[in-house]
């Protein structure tokens, strides 16, 4: 995990070198400060709120101190998008290939209390972190998760990325990962963001709730097939 936070941070310095990334990022923050004002003066057209919704305009406008932090995460995920589109790190293929790779994850197979919980257990992870950078999950802040779900079928294809390590770290034992279960685990975070673009029509901190919920039973089921797995043996 240090050395994942060690490359962002490498990252980051780079990006303040290239000047084709400078001015993505300047351009989306004029962009941003232009939809939040304009709102606030009475100025608040379709044309000005289907811009909002695809640009994540009004993120870290809901949810008090919480839903700030997290807008601004949520700003930061979608100008990397960005980023990666304008630099060619990411194709339609790709996007496409992921989205296959995550349906095939969800369709058909064996299903039983060893490949059930990693699915909830990562989907509840994503339907938290869903909300929190949405501030409160509306229709109107749901684009920072359909980014979302897309770097995670990404990487769900790819089999890379930080958030994999990091479940690779949390679930290891014995300083082994099991592969098929950590892929189940990933599956289920890219499945938990598409729940949360869904969930948004009830809007509220229901992310939260359906979150919570998602993870203490993955976690209970986890632990009930690790002790029929250990009686069995």
């Amino acid at each position: 995990m240090k050395k994942c936070a060690q490359t962002r941070i490498d990252g980051f310095k780079e990006a303040l070198h290239d000047r084709k990334l400078l001015t993505v990022a300047g351009i989306m923050a004029l962009i941003w400060l232009i939809l939040s004002l304009l709102p606030a003066v009475g100025i608040n057209p379709a044309p000005v709120q289907s811009l909002s919704f695809v640009t994540f305009a009004q993120g870290g406008l809901t949810g008090g101190i919480p839903g700030f932090i997290g807008g601004l995460v949520g700003k930061g995920l979608i100008a990397y998008f960005v980023t990666l589109i304008i630099v060619g790190g990411i194709s339609g293929d790709e996007i496409f290939s992921g989205i296959r790779s995550l349906f095939a994850h969800f369709s058909g197979g064996k299903w039983d209390l060893a490949s059930v919980s990693p699915l909830l257990i990562g989907g509840g992870a994503a339907l938290f972190i869903y909300n929190f950078l949405a501030g409160t999950s509306t229709i109107l802040n749901c684009m920072v998760g359909v980014v979302a779900f897309l770097i995670a079928t990404r990487s769900l294809m790819t089999r890379s990325g930080c958030v994999r390590k990091v479940f690779a770290a949390v679930f290891a034992r014995d300083g082994k990962t099991d592969s098929g279960h950590l892929t189940r685990v990933m599956a289920g975070w890219a499945g938990g963001f598409a729940l949360g673009v869904v969930l948004s029509v009830v809007g509220g901190y229901i992310c939260y709730i359906a979150g919570f919920i998602f993870l203490v039973v993955g976690v209970l089921l986890m632990y009930a097939g690790e002790r029929k797995g250990g009686v069995a043996a």
